[in-house]
């Protein structure tokens, strides 16, 4: 979605500030590597989904402030998608889908 906005704004058919576009196409190139990343299973993808889904929070509030016609809408879900993304994958499951097991000994009890 997000090249699909910056590339409309490129071609005159939305309007926006062209440096915002910019950064919404590298956006939605690293969307494309954390994409196939999250599919392989890949351990950077882990790492690199949290760093740039909380990253692009404030691209999303950016996007609504400054983006035009595609900025509101565009902006909106990259918030929500940068505060669910890295909730989702601080969670066990996904940990140890990515081999980012839990190191720490389990407290037993008396």
């Amino acid at each position: 979605m997000s090249l699909f906005g910056a590339a409309s704004v490129f071609s005159g058919n939305a309007t926006g500030p062209t440096w915002l576009a910019i950064v919404v196409v590298v956006f939605g190139i690293l969307g494309l590597a954390l994409g196939v990343g999250f599919y392989t299973g890949r351990r950077w993808a882990w790492m690199g989904g949290i760093v740039v889904y909380i990253i692009s929070i404030l691209l999303g509030i950016l996007e609504i402030l400054y983006g035009g016609t595609v900025g509101g809408m565009g902006g909106a879900i990259r918030i929500v998608a940068g505060i669910i993304v890295p909730l989702y994958l601080t969670r066990p499951s996904p940990k140890n889908f990515f081999g980012k097991r839990n190191n720490r000994p389990e407290l037993v009890g008396p």
